[in-house]
């Protein structure tokens, strides 16, 4: 019989009935199931092995310390089944079950680990699990999961109890939990699979898809360009309700009518740019939207409909751009004629040619004139029609041209035509173009020649004025040379026309050296703007001050506070900028290293976290494993004991099941193992339902579906940043209700925390934009610093709110160095 291998990782399981040897499995004769089992600790074997051995068909075929050594073994081995824990070195659970299912895709796995179940099921699943079984269940689901895996039922998944007591269940929607199944059903869970893989693929398509049920058109699935085509936040607004009530707005455009009429005649509709108007940004004003779409009618196995497939692609932009396309055209013509500009076909090999009419008026001719041609030809200056001539016959060779007459007519007088033309292709000899009248561009740029020469004479008069004053202001600055303070001017023009002496120390560069140089060539200054926007406020304002990096004469760096002023003349007209900078680069660096400090102890803290949760897991969580599976063994050996030993027994496996969910919830507390397995979002949703059941305070939270996973650096922030909100709101702010919301745009993710409490004290306030701020706030505001983000509190009446955005690409704390904004407002 070819090998079977199960792979068990964390989870939950159903009682399934025994399997007696000899029965027949995937259509073979069974004599002995060979197990592989993986698990990093010893303990955790050992105790699995114990419960293995009593089913004597059943062979354990070898153990596996890591994940790596997992994948070996399953390839050298090939067994039946493999029993993977999750959180393993080298690879995880999920990753070796990956591997596993592509190399020995015979070999069946079941996930046993101490995790969350609902939080770690869906991803078992898609790793290619058959089950998953909770190590605090271990004693009593072990064995039943691995005959539900080798008869092919349902996905065996544990039961578990929530922290009351009371048993919970998974929240997969493909499974029914705690329920049995009845006859094996083979492929159930290939179908699954199939299933989740296919939604994949529709959640991943660009165009729009949903699925509507009933005849009341209700949504049962909607993929994430659905929801941006209707302009929703979220699925959360479509799934479950009728499209009557998730798009009030279609009311009166013929779409409901539209699907009722499918779904009663069961024939397929195709719509071609059709114009539909959403309340895409639920501010009550429909905007004007086409779609190209299907609406298919989707039929139960007897034929008849009992559902709605939609697929939607938005051509908005392609509709828009054809009417605009079609206006241009319109505005192109009449454009022409308001322009005088004519067109015209010449065929030298027929010896014709043709005019528009627009060209024949400019032109005074007639197209029915057979003297029109001799009238043109008459009319072209005299010692311009050598320059035309050559011009046309070159272009029977070229197939172009390009050139400019002058044109004497009977009515308006001298004119000026230019004209342009070419062949459509070297295989033709006809040729198109253009005639424009330019008389008016000819004589526009005689004037403005005229102007520009007048102009230049005023100009030079004035610069040699403006030097003569900058010569004197230069000699009235003298006294700034007593400053300790860079000082120089520049002009509007930027040039520096004074450089005092201690800009002379602090840049090493001499006065002549600088004179009448720009300022980037001498300091190459690095502006926290663009300059132009430093320039506007000046002249705005007459004012502007920040820190620039600068260069010193020997090539180092420096930090400047730098103040500028406006310079004026006596009528108030700008001059140029007098710069006055001081040296803070020391003061940076203290700061900055202050600030490496703060961020090297964020890390330490995390690190230290983390090393304790782990501590925890793999040293007593494991030791209680293994002490579980004891005790289990013995009650199941009762009869070599006494009633009061039996008694005894029971009450410690009772003790060790809750002494093991508190150990559980510290460690998680202490760093989630979510949050490096599954990611941010899952450990946001645990750590919150936690929070809200230990404190009684509801939650509102809101999380982006399209979040993805972040740096672990960014989830760690964010999710510290949570923990702490929450806490201090559960201990000072005395709210009834928290609010959190945690989205993600093309750029940044913003966490923002809301309560309704008493807010912030003004004292306190005070107190928090200072050094005396709590450690809290400080930590927070320390984490954005290091990721380059921004944190700020806003504080009121009404509440306070906390919001934090973080860049989605990594920067240094350099880049950005945020305050931390702390405002008193009235929250609504």
């Amino acid at each position: 019989m070819p090998g079977l291998c199960l792979v068990v990782s964390d989870g939950i399981g159903i009682p399934q009935p025994h399997v007696s040897t000899g029965e027949v499995w995937m259509g073979k004769q069974m004599s002995s199931l060979r197990i592989l089992i993986a698990d990093d600790h010893e303990v955790v074997r050992r105790g699995v092995r114990s419960l293995l051995a009593s089913r004597k068909e059943w062979d354990v075929c070898g153990e596996a310390v890591d994940g790596r050594d997992a994948v070996n073994k399953a390839k050298e081995l090939k067994p039946d089944v493999v029993v993977l824990d999750i959180s393993m070195p080298h690879l995880n659970g999920f990753e070796a079950a990956r591997l596993i299912r592509k190399e020995v895709p015979q070999s069946k796995i079941l996930i046993l680990s101490q995790h969350n179940v609902s939080e770690m099921l869906q991803p078992a699943l898609d790793v290619g699990a058959r089950g998953y079984v909770s190590k605090s269940e271990v004693s009593r689901d072990l064995l039943p999961a691995i005959e539900a895996i080798i008869h092919n039922r349902s996905p065996f998944i544990s039961q578990t109890e929530n922290n009351d007591g009371r048993p919970s269940t998974s929240a997969h929607p493909a499974l029914s939990v705690g329920t049995k199944t009845g006859a094996p059903h083979l492929g159930e869970l290939d179908l699954l699979a199939e299933r989740n893989h296919l939604r994949e693929l529709f959640m991943q398509l660009p165009a729009a898809i949903g699925v509507m049920s009933g005849p009341e058109h209700r949504w049962t699935f909607v993929n994430p360009a659905y929801v941006r085509a209707v302009g929703r936040k979220s699925d959360k607004a479509l799934l479950g309700k009728t499209i009557r009530e998730s798009l009030p707005e279609l009311e009166g455009q013929g779409f409901f009518e539209l699907l009722d009429e499918v779904y009663r005649g069961g024939v397929p509709f195709v719509g071609t740019e059709m114009k539909v108007n959403l309340d895409r940004g639920a501010s009550g004003q429909p905007e004007e939207a086409f779609f190209n779409f299907i609406y298919q009618p989707v039929r139960n196995a007897g034929g008849a409909v009992e559902g709605i497939f939609v697929h939607a692609v938005e051509v908005t932009d392609h509709v828009l751009a054809r009417r605009t396309m079609e206006k241009n055209e319109t505005r192109l013509r009449l454009a022409q004629t308001a322009a005088q500009i004519g067109t015209w076909e010449w065929d030298p090999a027929g010896k014709n040619n043709s005019l528009s009419s627009e060209l024949h008026h400019m032109f005074g001719t007639e197209a029915s004139d057979p003297e029109r041609v001799q009238k043109w030809m008459s009319r072209v200056f005299p010692e311009d029609m050598p320059k035309v001539q050559a011009a046309m016959q070159e272009s029977l060779k070229t197939g172009f041209q390009e050139f400019e007459y002058r044109y004497q007519d009977p009515q308006r007088g001298l004119r000026w035509f230019y004209c342009k033309g070419r062949k459509f292709s070297q295989d033709e000899s006809r040729l198109f173009g253009i005639v424009l009248d330019i008389t008016e561009r000819k004589q526009i740029a005689e004037a403005l020649r005229n102007a520009h020469d007048e102009l230049e004479s005023r100009v030079q008069e004035r610069t040699a004025e403006l030097q003569r004053r900058t010569e004197e202001v230069s000699a009235q600055a003298d006294l700034l040379n007593l400053a300790n303070d860079a000082i120089f001017v520049r002009t509007l023009d930027d040039k520096i026309t004074y450089w005092n002496q201690g800009a002379e120390r602090l840049y090493g560069w001499k006065r002549e050296e600088v004179l009448e140089k720009a300022p980037r060539q001498i300091v190459q200054t690095e502006f926290p703007q663009p300059f132009e926007e430093i320039k506007a406020q000046l002249l705005r304002d007459g004012q502007w001050q920040g820190e620039l990096a600068q260069s010193k004469r020997d090539g180092s760096r420096i930090i400047v506070a730098s103040r500028w002023s406006m310079w004026r003349d006596p009528d108030g007209k700008p001059l140029g900028f007098l710069e006055v900078n001081s040296d803070i680069t020391e003061r940076k660096r203290a700061e900055e290293g202050l600030r490496t400090i703060s961020g090297r102890l964020l890390q330490l803290q995390d690190d230290e976290r983390r090393r304790i949760a782990r501590e925890l897991h793999d040293s007593a969580g494991q030791t209680l494993v293994a002490l579980d599976m004891n005790l289990s063994s013995m009650q199941r050996d009762g009869k070599h004991l006494s009633q009061e030993a039996l008694k005894t027994c029971s009450e410690s496996l009772g003790l060790v099941k809750e002494l093991s969910r508190e150990l559980r919830t510290i460690s998680h507390l202490l760093h989630p193992p979510l949050l490096d397995e599954a990611g941010l979002l899952s450990a946001v949703r645990w750590y919150v339902e936690g929070f809200a059941e230990r404190s009684k305070i509801p939650v509102d939270l809101d999380l982006d579906a399209d979040l993805g996973r972040l740096s672990s650096e960014a989830e760690t922030a964010i999710f510290r940043i949570v923990q702490e909100c929450l806490t201090n709101i559960h201990r000072h702010s005395g709210s009834p209700t928290a609010a959190i919301r945690i989205s993600r745009g093309p750029r940044e993710v913003r966490v923002e925390v809301r309560d309704q409490g008493k807010g912030i004290s003004v004292p306190k306030q005070r107190s928090a934009g200072s050094m005396k701020r709590g450690v809290g706030i400080q930590g927070m505001q320390e984490r954005m610093r290091q990721l380059g983000g921004r944190f700020g509190i806003r504080s009121g009446k009404g509440g306070t709110a906390v919001i934090a955005i973080l860049p989605t690409e990594s920067r240094s704390s350099d880049s950005l160095a945020p305050a931390v904004e702390i405002t008193s407002v009235r929250l609504n």
